[in-house]
């Protein structure tokens, strides 16, 4: 389990954060009316464990075998902090975060993800009701 200190926020809106964090490519969709970035009552320090997993998984078999690790879903917002914080991690392989979904195009339930297409730094959405492959890293959060 990798472990990484970020505190959320601060302020910025959705666009900000997603400005700051100098993605060569960013989902149109992930914006302040669809992920309105929640200021916490003031700054707030998480810590995010990212899980790997030797097979392909449900986000509920993830969720439920983080739960039993003491790990908590993460919020959206922590996706957009991490990658502004730790750009280099999501180039070593994708970071899925299994937030509380959007119910995005389609009527798929979509959560935000962080990939790399070769060497550029991404952001994403994907299928929260699909299998992750072992190539992910799924974050959570420890002591929410």
């Amino acid at each position: 389990m990798e472990s990484y200190p970020i505190t959320i926020g601060d302020g910025r809106t959705t666009e900000e954060l997603v400005l700051a964090a100098n993605y060569g490519y960013a989902h149109t969709q992930v914006i302040t009316e669809n992920f309105p970035a929640r200021r916490f009552g003031g700054s707030l320090v998480r810590e995010i464990v990212l899980l790997a997993f030797d097979h392909d998984i449900s986000s509920g078999d993830a969720t439920t075998e983080a739960a039993g690790l003491g790990l908590d879903c993460p919020y959206y917002e922590d996706a957009l902090y991490f990658a502004i914080k730790f750009p280099e991690v999501q180039l070593e392989g994708p970071v899925a975060f299994l937030h509380d979904p959007w119910f995005g195009w389609y009527g798929r339930r979509d959560v935000i993800c962080l990939w790399n297409n070769a060497g550029r730094r991404e952001l994403g959405l994907e299928g929260f009701d699909n299998l992750w492959t072992q190539d992910y890293r799924l974050a959570f959060v420890r002591g929410n």
